[in-house]
């Protein structure tokens, strides 16, 4: 059923009816669902949410921001803590409130959040919260973020046996809707047990968005028999929070855990059939069990393998267990459902921690079936133990394992692809630090210099140039940034270390390493960026955050030698009192001179710090949007007929927005104006071309109102209706996910079920991001994943993204249709070097034509044509939507996207104008690739006999000889003709066009007056 009347906040503010959530909105609607649920029982009850944010629960602490700036009914405290164990302790410290004489609430919900580091780095404050306790109107939730995959992280993690060891029941959602649900079981877990419980959350969950149905009553909890194990008299165990720790009381608790708390949490499983069949046939000859997002994986290897429905998987004789409380599924209850089985399959990613459980289960048992999980019982590899365990990493495996009995039920395997063996392209698409970003200019070092790379956003020099940003040493955990030089000094003749670390994780721990290699006597110097903002998980303030010479004032106090700060403002620190060192007063430079910097701090002995003081280009960008910082007045552009593509400038600065682009007398340089963010750094290259041009703030760019106007047909659909697993391919920062959310968000208001995965990681940061989107009638898809060969359409905002291997493992050659933008975008590999050349579209299009449907695909210029039709190419990527929705491969309503633009609430009308244009354009092209018009070149036509020989040669020649006229005089343009004809004489192709260029640029030499005349000319 469509839905007519929907707003943003409903996913905050409705208690019922059908939303559209990521997985972390869902994690944020948790604790305001449950105060809504606690005053509708008649409690006073408040949350207290604290931790440390980290992919991938990185933006967890904002959405819940958001969340409260609605929800205003509700008593929710957000305490961003300094790291993740300070963070564990004042929630444990909100459990203790209630029992105070003073207490103003009848219960407290604290919730942690934290990534698998943080839970590890936090044990011993988390063992020391769970052994304090919970209060019986309170509780408390750990939420764990696991990055199997490291797309955030620097190592994969799972926390499944460091939260069993902690005594924490674990609830494992497996996607959007089971956040929510299994959120309220933890809850009253926590209260019914005292035990704080876990909430497992994996990357394709968080990053995972889906349709959800709300309901206060939705959930119904049972609350189980509650009597202590053993009591003769079955006396009702009630929870106390009590903070004082010593033996013996501490281990009267542990045998509380082990004896009492735990067995009641199973208890709790079973009552409300948290580990539970999902399809149990009485003739059952085989269980599979699977836990959260594996589960779902599971479900999607089934289909692909025949078994789509749960009566297919019955009629085949297969038993599913879905396991939502892994660590506390009972014995009994895995004997239940071994019954009669021959054989189990459990399937989990990384360690087998519930293939032990079953296997403890059944141990001794009167019924044992074989029980496989990692491993066939031969000792071959069944099911991996490293990395994400998706749908096609199970299939081979389940494949092998079933047919033993049921192979005509399969369907057949699919035959081995001939792949075509395509040239790896010249370039690819790798993260890389944003336009203006400081690390720009922070991260360069004196030649020959030993590096040691910092978490964050620091961590993409080990992807860059050593030539560029030093020999790198490696990366170390989050706060021990500098500690590897302490183990590698006494071993190697190198005097001297240089380690980057950012202020956030400077507030978090990093100073203790510095405070490290100041005991060990180390000659190490710390580049510490102070740029004011937690920059890879979202733009959140650091908390504890000190001003520059506050920091320095500690530092020197710790006993560094000297700190040294740049910055691109020297201005700002003349009033500012500076901290006096063993060396005077601190020294302040402008950021240009950040590499004598570092060679001044290495002559200093001991450790020293260099304080690179700018502000993060990203996070300037929103505020400016936001209006909360003053916009630069002016902008900077290239004219690009002076210039001469030489790279200084991108060299220079190093930012993504100094593009190389195509002219009629070859490569130049431009800005691109949609993604500077106005750090000016690339005017330190001192060229001429370079102009600043005053915008007139009342002068906007309006829409073509002849491209736009009039009624436009509906679409033709050429996929199926109602259904669609589409694959949207772009670069990091521009909107890729946003667009995913714009398109979900429709086919939700359309009626459709949704499930989507974003997966971004580190490539947030300009590399390659894909978002994939299941959209469903009847039910929806299992998985949030689109597998290998399993997309309906790939939309390339991207095409040179779309094209790596990674993005085309979805595309079917009989099937899959690509609509991409023809855009081009240079990757960083590319700053500075302008004669690497960005892929010829012919190429790109060969590279995708081997994974899609290629009489089908469509290609368009979308950047240039939204930049001539609105001013600029911020609305590429909604126009690309327009054009893939005219061409018939989105089965939505039309009406339905343009109200979720509405709902998105960014540059609307730009927006709506855009999707119209993108339609528009699909309608009039009659071409399978649209292309908008490039720079141009007004020079005056040749007299008489010069263009005649001018034409003879060629419009590129001509073009020149024209250039040379207005440059000084038709002898010069004749003496060029005269050249270029004795080379064309030869009949060597190449070898002209090598005479005509080069022969130009030697005649049309830019002094002082040439470039007055092309700063003047038209």
């Amino acid at each position: 059923m469509a839905i007519t009347e929907y707003q943003l906040s409903d996913r905050f503010l409705k208690d019922d009816g059908r939303v559209f959530l990521t997985g972390v909105q869902a994690l944020a609607r948790l604790p305001i669902e449950q105060m809504r649920i606690d005053k509708h029982n008649g409690l006073k009850t408040a949350a207290f949410v604290s931790g440390y944010p980290g992919s991938p629960l990185g933006g967890y602490d904002m959405e819940l921001e958001k969340a409260l700036r609605v929800a205003t009914d509700v008593d929710v405290v957000l305490q961003p803590a300094v790291n993740e164990e300070l963070g564990a302790t004042a929630v444990m410290g909100s459990q203790l409130a209630t029992e105070q004489p003073d207490a103003t609430y009848e219960g407290v919900l604290g919730i942690w959040y934290g990534k698998g580091p943080g839970i590890d780095r936090a044990g011993d404050a988390l063992r020391h919260a769970n052994f304090t306790g919970t209060s019986s109107k309170g509780g408390a939730i750990a939420l764990v973020g696991d990055d199997p995959a490291a797309k955030s992280s620097t190592i994969p993690s799972s926390s499944d046996a460091t939260i069993y060891d902690l005594h924490m029941p674990l609830f494992y959602p497996g996607d959007v809707q089971e956040v929510v649900d299994l959120g309220r079981h933890a809850v009253a877990l926590s209260r019914m047990t005292g035990l704080w419980t876990s909430m497992k959350i994996v990357s394709p969950v968080a990053d995972g968005s889906g349709t959800v149905d709300l309901g206060l009553d939705r959930v119904e909890i049972v609350t189980p028999d509650l009597s202590i194990p053993g009591d003769p008299n079955g006396t009702i165990y009630e929870p106390r929070p009590e903070g004082r720790l010593l033996t013996p009381k501490t281990l009267e608790l542990e045998r509380d855990f082990r004896t009492i708390r735990l067995i009641l949490a199973q208890r709790y499983a079973t009552a409300n059939k948290l580990n539970h069949a999902t399809a149990d046939p009485n003739d059952a000859w085989i269980g599979l069990v699977a836990t959260g997002y594996t589960y779902h994986e599971l479900l999607e290897a089934l289909r692909r393998l025949g078994l789509p429905t749960t009566a297919d998987i019955e009629a085949a004789g297969i038993r599913l267990l879905h396991t939502q409380m892994p660590l506390s599924i009972g014995p009994n209850n895995i004997r239940n459902f071994a019954r009669g089985l021959d054989e189990i399959i459990v399937v989990e990613e990384k360690n087998p921690t519930l293939e032990w459980l079953v296997k403890d289960a059944l141990y001794g048992g009167p019924h044992q079936p074989r029980v496989v999980g990692k491993r066939h019982e031969d000792g071959r590899p069944l099911m991996p133990d490293h990395g994400i365990l998706d749908a096609g990493a199970m299939v081979t495996g389940l494949r092998e394992r079933l047919s033993a009995r049921i192979s005509d039920r399969l369907a057949p395997p699919t035959p081995p692809k001939r792949e075509k063996q395509l040239l790896p392209l010249s370039v690819d698409r790798s993260p890389y630090f944003c336009s203006g970003c400081p690390h720009n200019r922070s991260t360069k070092v004196p030649d020959d210099t030993l590096v040691g790379a910092g978490i964050g956003c620091h961590g993409m020099v080990l992807l860059m140039d050593d030539s560029k940003v030093g020999d790198i040493a490696g990366i170390t955990a989050m706060g021990a940034e500098g500690s590897q030089f302490i183990g590698m000094a006494p071993f190697v003749e190198r005097e001297h270390f240089i380690q980057n670390i950012g202020d956030g994780t400077f507030f978090h721990s990093g100073q203790l390493a510095i405070q490290a290699s100041v005991a060990a006597g180390m000659n190490t110097t710390y580049k510490l960026l102070y740029n004011g903002t937690v920059a890879m998980t979202g733009g959140q303030d650091a908390v504890g955050g000190q001003t520059v010479p506050e920091i320095a004032t500690a530092l020197l106090a710790h006993g560094v030698a000297e700190v040294l700060v740049t910055t691109d403002d020297v201005s700002a620190y003349r009033s500012a009192e500076m901290p006096v060192g063993p060396k005077g007063a601190m020294k302040v430079w402008d950021r240009d001179r950040v590499v004598e910097a570092q060679e001044y701090l290495a002559t200093v002995p001991g450790v020293t710090v260099m304080i690179h003081d700018q502000a993060c280009a990203a996070q300037a960008r929103r505020l400016r949007k936001r209006g909360l910082v003053e916009t630069p007045p002016y902008r900077i552009a290239i004219n690009h007929r002076i210039c001469e593509a030489c790279g200084d400038c991108g060299a220079v600065s190093n930012c993504l927005s100094v593009q190389a682009i195509d002219t009629p007398l070859g490569t130049k340089t431009t800005i691109d104006q949609s993604s500077c963010n106005l750090d000016y750094s690339c005017l330190e290259g001192d060229c001429p071309s370079f102009i600043q041009i005053t915008p007139n703030p009342k002068a906007k760019k309006k829409a073509d109102s002849g491209v736009v106007s009039g009624d436009l047909p509906d679409p033709d659909l050429i996929v199926p209706p109602g259904s669609l697993d589409l694959r949207m391919v772009g670069i990091g920062g521009t909107g890729v996910v946003t667009v995913a959310q714009i398109v979900a968000t429709a086919a939700m208001l359309d009626g459709l079920h949704v499930r989507g995965l974003d997966q971004t990681g580190l490539s947030q940061k300009a590399g390659r991001v894909s978002g994939d989107l299941r959209i469903t009638t009847d039910a929806p898809a299992p998985s949030n994943l689109i597998g290998d060969e399993g997309a309906d359409v790939i939309i390339a905002f991207d095409l040179l993204g779309a094209a790596s291997p990674a993005s085309l493992s979805a595309g079917d050659p009989t099937r899959t249709v690509l609509i991409g933008s023809a855009s081009e975008t240079p990757t960083g590999s590319m700053i500075g070097k302008p004669e690497v050349a960005y892929p010829e579209l012919d190429e790109l299009r060969t590279q995708v034509a081997a994974a899609t449907l290629t009489e089908r695909n469509r290609y368009v210029d979308a950047a240039g044509i939204t930049e001539q039709l609105l001013g600029s190419a911020a609305s590429a990527n909604i126009f690309l939507l327009g054009f893939a929705y005219q061409h018939g491969v989105l089965p939505i309503a039309g009406t339905a996207i343009e109200e979720a633009i509405r709902l998105n609430g960014v540059a609307v009308e730009a927006n709506l104008t855009a999707f119209a244009a993108g339609r528009a354009e699909a309608v009039s092209a009659d071409t399978v690739v649209a292309h908008a018009d490039g720079p141009q070149v007004h020079v005056p036509a040749l007299p008489g006999k010069l263009a005649t020989r001018a034409d003879e040669l060629g419009a590129d020649i001509a073009l020149r000889a024209g250039d040379l006229l207005a440059y000084q005089s038709a002898a010069l343009a004749g003496r060029y003709l005269d050249l270029v004809e004795r080379a064309a004489a030869l009949g060597d192709t190449s070898f002209t066009e090598v005479v005509a260029v080069s022969h130009h640029l030697l005649l049309a030499y830019k002094d002082e007056y040439e470039v007055a005349r092309l700063l003047t000319g038209p």
